[in-house]
């Protein structure tokens, strides 16, 4: 071989290492542009995840809120309803004894 065909050789090899470098080049910045895309998705998807965190979190406290009120209301309406009762059984039981206690004063009257 001569050196004008070695030369030509490497002439042809260098111009194929060119190709091959031109092409990784294109793919790798194709490959970032990518993976640049990926990330601006993974912060979006995160700034979601983070919003409906927040979302859930305040839904929950007025849900407890809700169930708290729920609670007092109930227990307001209980102390109603016991007052209620004693407001109307007080009387009805010292009519109740002082009817009592009449008959027994009438009975004994009457005997005696």
């Amino acid at each position: 071989m001569s050196q004008e065909q070695l030369l030509n050789n490497i002439n042809v090899k260098v111009g194929q290492l060119e190709v091959m470098q031109k092409n990784n080049t294109e793919a790798i910045a194709a490959m970032a542009s990518s993976v640049n895309k990926l990330v601006e998705k993974l912060d979006k998807s995160d700034d979601l995840s983070r919003e409906a965190l927040e979302k859930a979190k305040s839904a929950h406290k007025r849900i407890d809120d809700l169930i708290d009120d729920i609670e007092q209301k109930e227990k307001d309406r209980k102390s109603w309803r016991e007052w209620a009762l004693k407001v109307v059984l007080t009387p009805i039981l010292v009519g109740a004894l002082g009817m009592i206690l009449w008959l027994i004063i009438e009975y004994k009257n009457a005997k005696g």
